[in-house]
């Protein structure tokens, strides 16, 4: 059954995501999605037995759904093997064109192998880091930085625009919203971790990761091009994984098929973990074009 946003019952939600906890379940806890996928739904079955949600969007008459901004993927909770089969023919039946994470898109068009970095931090040590981390890490030590652990989530947004906004053009004036509505319903859960250093009283690298029952999730961080040099952006994680560890387990990076990013995480130990990106396009040939723009894929 299809619930509305304004009819969910969140309590009830989050704790089937809880008990349930799959990998990178904290994309699917009620306020996440309400930063990230304001209108989201709830296919749920039964008394919240069994949960998955939907963000559909429509355009030129077309639903169609995709994975929001901020999330890499959802998992269906507490399916029995026919409910899933349900739910993946109500998927095929309902949008006609699907880009999923997960094993619930029939028939795709396309496949990505796609990957993402996890580290176990109760056992991290700058020892397992590569030579070149530790290096930089020495490095910044030595440079005076000032480290606060104050949560300012609109001067960790304009650093990032300021610094990578160039190189993430296609990241928008909405997807911005997005990340900050996010850490402020982090902020106001009483889940969102800031690090950020200072030189001499100016911002120069800030860092947000969210900490949930044992896990720990980079959200977003920049340093400026300067401080990137004297080691800036290791000696945050470092910073964040040795204050982090002492309530998670395990640092999810968010991930990246980008080598250089992915390379940058893997130099702390991180190990990485694979997952499909499933396309499914039933759209007329005209409007395949418009969404193969949009989203890579056809």
């Amino acid at each position: 059954m299809i619930v509305p946003n304004s009819l969910i019952d969140r309590k009830k939600w989050d704790q089937c995501v809880l008990n349930a906890k799959p990998e990178g379940f904290y994309f699917m806890l009620s306020w996440y999605l309400d930063a990230v996928a304001p209108t989201w739904e709830g296919y749920i079955e039964g008394d919240y037995a069994a949960i998955y949600p939907l963000s559909p969007k429509r355009r030129f008459g077309i639903k169609y759904l995709t994975q929001p901004f901020l999330t890499r993927s959802f998992i269906p909770i507490g399916f029995t093997e026919t409910q899933e089969m349900d739910l993946t023919r109500y998927l095929s039946q309902h949008f006609a064109f699907l880009q999923l994470a997960g094993p619930i898109v029939s028939q795709p068009n396309d496949q990505d192998t796609r990957v993402y970095q996890k580290l176990d931090i109760k056992n991290f040590s700058l020892a397992a880091c590569s030579e070149n981390h530790r290096r930089q890490y020495k490095k910044a030590q030595q440079q005076g930085f000032e480290l606060r652990r104050t949560v300012a989530p609109e001067a960790l947004i304009r650093l990032f625009k300021t610094v990578k906004g160039n190189e993430f053009k296609q990241v928008k004036e909405k997807d911005y919203q997005s990340l900050l509505c996010l850490m402020e319903l982090a902020k106001n859960n009483g889940v969102l971790h800031q690090f950020s250093i200072f030189k001499h009283q100016e911002l120069v690298g800030a860092a947000a990761y969210i900490a949930i029952d044992g896990y720990a999730l980079y959200l977003k961080g920049a340093v400026t091009p300067e401080c990137q040099k004297l080691g800036g952006m290791v000696y945050l994680h470092v910073e964040a994984i040795q204050v982090l560890s002492a309530s998670c387990a395990y640092l999810d990076f968010g991930g990246s098929n980008a080598k250089g990013l992915g390379d940058f995480n893997r130099k702390f130990g991180a190990e990485d973990l694979e997952y499909l990106l499933l396309t499914r396009n039933k759209l007329p040939k005209l409007l395949k074009g418009f969404l193969r723009k949009k989203f890579g894929m056809a």
